[in-house]
């Protein structure tokens, strides 16, 4: 953050490929060490290219900064013995964003990244599967509107009301989700659990549905 100009209470857009599945991980990282000045770009560099927008390859010359973090602000990280806690319980919900192939444990690593196993396929029990990308508009990915993205949500149980906690394989796909439902729906209980399949689905004992 120092060495590319960056100040606490600088503004950082982000943007990425894959429907900013990558920026929105960056984006919840920033957040939860306390950087609060932040902006996604709508559509990522997807819309950028369909609109035939200029790229250039010049690197800009920041001064550096000193750059202080503030503590983590543990509202927005769910941990593994959450993730154990919320099981059984009737006000939480959890959201398994990953491909449904991952979810049923048909394959153990996401289609982008086939040789990223885990040891076990399959999926936290009572999770509910959404994948992140049916948040965004396939033509340029940008984000859905917010009646659309309440009818991809609600009707599945993934309400307001209920302390939500979103996972993937390590937590970028699923910060995406967690971006959506916090910042577009407004979701004030809402966590990513970075260690996500990798962790659950690696640690013998941990219950798992197919």
């Amino acid at each position: 953050m120092s060495k590319n100009g960056i100040k606490s209470d600088t503004e950082v857009i982000l943007y990425g490929d894959f429907n900013n599945w990558f920026a929105a991980f960056v984006f919840w990282v920033f957040k939860y060490y306390g950087h609060e000045n932040l902006k996604i770009m709508n559509g990522g560099r997807k819309k950028w290219e369909l609109e035939n927008r200029e790229y250039t390859t010049d690197e800009p010359q920041l001064q550096a900064t000193e750059y202080k973090s503030a503590p983590p602000d543990e509202g927005l990280r769910a941990y593994l013995f959450d993730v154990w806690r919320s099981l059984d319980r009737i006000d939480s919900v959890m959201v398994d964003v990953r491909s449904p192939k991952e979810f049923t444990g048909e394959i153990t690593a996401p289609p982008e990244y086939p040789m990223e196993h885990a040891q076990r396929g399959g999926h936290i029990p009572g999770a509910n599967n959404i994948p992140w990308a049916t948040a965004v508009n396939d033509a340029d990915g940008t984000f859905k509107s917010f009646e659309e993205l309440n009818q991809i949500y609600q009707p599945k149980g993934v309400t307001s009301d209920k302390d939500v906690i979103c996972y993937c394989r390590i937590g970028e796909r699923s910060s995406h989700t967690w971006f959506v439902l916090k910042y577009l729906l407004g979701y004030s209980k809402v966590r990513n659990y970075d260690g996500s399949w990798t962790e659950w689905g690696n640690m013998i004992g941990n219950p798992i549905e197919k």
